[in-house]
């Protein structure tokens, strides 16, 4: 039995369309499976919110968790760590002198770090022991 050209087309194209559709409907199912993780997130937040667990307003956390949940997947770039550290560096290029390096020795993990972000903020301490310069001798009245 011999099988026209044409009659070919027609299955590979109907192959075509099924894997088309096969892939559509994992989409589909991953994208219904992401909004339903967000808005279980999205009633947790707020819960949380007029429980008053929130270190926030109530209005600002409820207006938080609402963003959240609007949040376009993949709006949220992902940086890579060495353009994370850029940005901290970046941001001790506004200081001079002392400041700067000492600004600069934090990011790189000098001295002590303590807080965290839930707490609100995360607190980079060094401590620089500097020699006391010496009074001058020969005062003259």
């Amino acid at each position: 039995m011999k099988i026209s050209t044409n009659t070919l087309h027609w299955m590979r194209r109907s192959m075509a369309i099924g894997l088309v559709a096969i892939a559509c409907g994992h989409a589909a199912t991953a994208a219904a499976q992401d909004r339903s993780e967000k808005l279980r997130r999205y009633e947790a937040d707020r819960q949380a919110c007029l429980n008053g667990q929130s270190s926030q307003t109530m209005e600002a956390c409820l207006k938080e968790a609402k963003a959240a949940l609007d949040e376009r997947p993949g709006a949220t770039p992902a940086l890579s760590t060495a353009q994370l550290q850029s940005n901290a560096m970046a941001r001790c290029e506004a200081l001079a002198g002392d400041e700067r390096t000492a600004c600069v020795a934090r990011i790189r993990g000098e001295g002590s770090v303590s807080g965290s972000v839930a707490g609100g903020g995360i607190l980079r301490e060094i401590v620089i022991t500097e020699p006391v310069k010496p009074a001058p001798t020969g005062t003259s009245k």
